[in-house]
């Protein structure tokens, strides 16, 4: 119950009500004139941030883009992480299983369904899980899967470090793309990360990060005739809630925001029917399915 009331509490401060949709006060990405939600994208992004319950991002200050992006789009309320640890959350929303920690997975992942792919690492020190000191390898969750060892030299590659996110992208986005900001710019922090280690500190940075990149990705021609979908989520809460924020972000998606309970197995499968994949690996087969509910 009381889940629920600080649920509601958030929402009426963002202006929106749970389950209907309502307009947002200004003009954002999701508000295209003219563009509607195809049946299937020619491109998803997904970008993954860290350890942040729901309470602790939506309605918070420190976080005024994220915020906007809920009012303006379509927030999930009620999206669950599935383990207590980041590995096992990357691996549930790429490949329909929370493999383990260190654990590689000789198992199909929707990298290998996607017609091509990418994976963008902040800070990483060359393709494939390169070491470095800002960039984890179990944020990359291509590393991970053992069939796709010879592509992942090629399309998991290093993103530049950056704290206003990334400035630039590929002319011409795969049809899936995962994008992971470094341990500085995605609610963590380590020693040699710009800002004073507080928890303000951390979500505005992640905030700052995230608007950039969402801004470079929104300026495409894809996005603006309406064939790009963007699924923001973090990997788990920091509490001992188990909910989590979640926001989709396309051109002619209504402002909404969805009670239906959800988790990185329904986040894969969103992303595979964005794509038109019909065969949803691992629990996405069970899993609630996000592009109804939350209208993309």
């Amino acid at each position: 119950m009381r889940g629920a009331l600080i649920v509601a509490t958030v929402l009426a401060a963002l202006g929106l009500t749970a389950g209907a949709g309502e307009a947002a006060s200004a003009p954002g990405p999701c508000s295209l004139a003219g563009v509607s939600p195809p049946a299937t994208y020619d491109h998803v992004v997904v970008i993954f941030e860290e350890n942040a319950s729901f309470g602790r991002v939506v309605g918070n200050a420190d976080a005024p883009y994220f915020n906007q992006l809920a009012q303006q789009c379509a927030l999930a309320t009620n999206h669950h992480e599935v383990a207590g640890v980041s590995q096992p959350n990357y691996m549930a929303a790429t490949g329909g299983q929370a493999t383990g920690v260190s654990v590689k997975a000789n198992a199909p992942s929707i990298f290998s369904q996607a017609p091509s792919w990418l994976e963008l690492q902040e800070s990483m020190g060359s393709n494939c899980g390169g070491k470095s000191t800002f960039y984890k390898r179990g944020h990359d969750p291509a590393y991970w899967y053992t069939p796709l060892a010879a592509q992942c030299k090629l399309n998991d590659i290093p993103a530049p470090t950056s704290p206003s996110g990334l400035t630039s992208i590929p002319s011409s986005l795969p049809a899936y793309t995962f994008i992971t900001p470094n341990l500085c710019h995605n609610n963590h922090w380590l020693k040699g990360c710009p800002q004073p280690n507080t928890g303000s500190a951390n979500l505005r940075a992640m905030d700052t990060w995230l608007q950039g990149t969402v801004q470079t990705i929104t300026s495409t021609a894809s996005y603006q005739a309406g064939r790009t979908l963007i699924l923001i989520s973090f990997d788990e809460s920091n509490t001992t809630s188990t909910v989590i924020p979640m926001v989709a972000v396309a051109g002619g998606i209504l402002p909404i925001a969805d009670a239906t309970s959800y988790d990185q197995y329904a986040l894969l499968r969103a992303s595979e029917e964005a794509l038109g994949i019909q065969t949803f690996l691992g629990k996405a087969a069970t899993a609630n399915d996000m592009r109804a509910g939350m209208h993309f």
